[in-house]
């Protein structure tokens, strides 16, 4: 998953410090999420060469530092007789990958990170599919969930909008990305576990 986010960041011309391109735990995610003290997970979406009988190797597991169970898979062929499934495991070869934790200071809110998806799979729904898995968890644990991109990112940044994110004019105190130039946010949990835990 590093050489993914980093060879994404250097596509973009982000691999340079104030970006995740530096982050020291980039080389160890899943040890990273396993010990965060807070909620919070990474997820690992692989594709899975499947037979004609629709049968691949290895099961689909849980995300990585969390004991989630993995999304059903879409079959998605790319103009062979192969097809491809998608999903949360750790058997095949990694296409992208998304995280959630708390962010610094603030009890009710947690942060995207690392939204990554292979440029070669890129336009096939994965960044949804991971998006929406992080974005259920988040709701499970927190009021809202913030995010920090860079607006050379276009793809990402519709994705956001389509989600329902809502850009803001500025950072919230305590981010790590200096050289981010937008920041969103949104609403994800219910407004009746909102209301119980008051």
């Amino acid at each position: 998953m590093a050489a993914l986010i980093r060879r994404s960041l250097e596509d973009a011309g982000l691999d340079r410090p104030g970006t995740a391109y530096c982050d020291p735990q980039l080389d160890r995610l899943a040890e990273y999420y396993a010990g965060l003290e807070r909620p919070g997970a990474y997820w690992v979406m692989v594709e899975r060469l499947v037979d004609d009988d629709g049968c691949g190797s290895g099961d689909a597991g849980g995300g990585i530092g969390c004991g989630s169970g993995a999304d059903g898979c879409d079959a998605s062929g790319h103009g062979t007789n192969d097809r491809n499934v998608y999903g949360l495991s750790t058997d095949g070869i990694v296409v992208g990958g998304v995280g959630i934790a708390a962010w610094p200071g603030s009890k009710d809110t947690c942060e995207l990170q690392k939204l990554y998806v292979a440029a070669d799979r890129r336009g096939l729904g994965l960044g949804r599919r991971l998006l929406e898995k992080a974005l259920a968890f988040a709701g499970e644990h927190y009021r809202r969930c913030y995010l920090e991109t860079h607006s050379s990112l276009k793809a990402a940044c519709g994705l956001y909008r389509a989600m329902g994110f809502e850009f803001l004019d500025g950072p919230l105190i305590g981010g790590e990305h200096s050289a981010m130039d937008m920041w969103a946010v949104k609403e994800v949990a219910c407004r009746q576990r909102n209301s119980a835990d008051n």
